[in-house]
């Protein structure tokens, strides 16, 4: 699957394809963390570079989906939706708005801001359509569609 069509024209690095966006981003996300070169992140880069990179992986699929799918198993262990977990009922949202809470108040590392990142990539797709959690989804989504398809 592509994030858009195969075409030779209109997007600024040519066709990437899914997979190859997610590959570069990985790639530039690992180079990014470890900063032993010209490029170094700190956590609000680490962040927003993980999360770009955890939607590509949405898009890709095949092997690229197993980081959702552990999160998403790690949610449902805890109960998260079914309202058997060991908090009570706790939602998406409420996963999705603590997320948003970490970014903005928790002191993180170039490392903590990758994880916080690629997690938030794959819950606040899952609070809705509706949710608020879906713009920064859509706009990631479209971003990547501009810059390789």
């Amino acid at each position: 699957m592509y994030l858009a069509a195969p075409s030779t024209s209109g997007a600024v690095f040519g066709v990437l394809g899914s997979g190859g966006i997610a590959l570069a981003l990985t790639v530039l996300l690992v180079l990014g963390v470890m900063g032993k070169r010209k490029i170094k992140f700190g956590p609000t880069g680490a962040l927003i570079c993980a999360f770009l990179a955890g939607t590509a992986y949405v898009a890709a699929g095949k092997i690229w989906a197993n980081p959702g799918k552990v999160t998403e198993q790690g949610l449902t262990g805890l109960g998260v939706g079914a309202g058997t977990g060991p908090f009570g009922d706790v939602g998406v949202g409420a996963v999705a708005l603590i997320l948003l809470i970490i970014m903005i108040a928790a002191p993180l590392t170039a490392f903590g801001g990758a994880i916080v990142g690629m997690i938030a990539s794959f819950v606040w797709p899952a609070a809705g359509d509706g949710s608020i959690f879906a713009a920064p989804v859509q706009f990631a989504a479209a971003v990547l569609m501009m810059t390789g398809g």
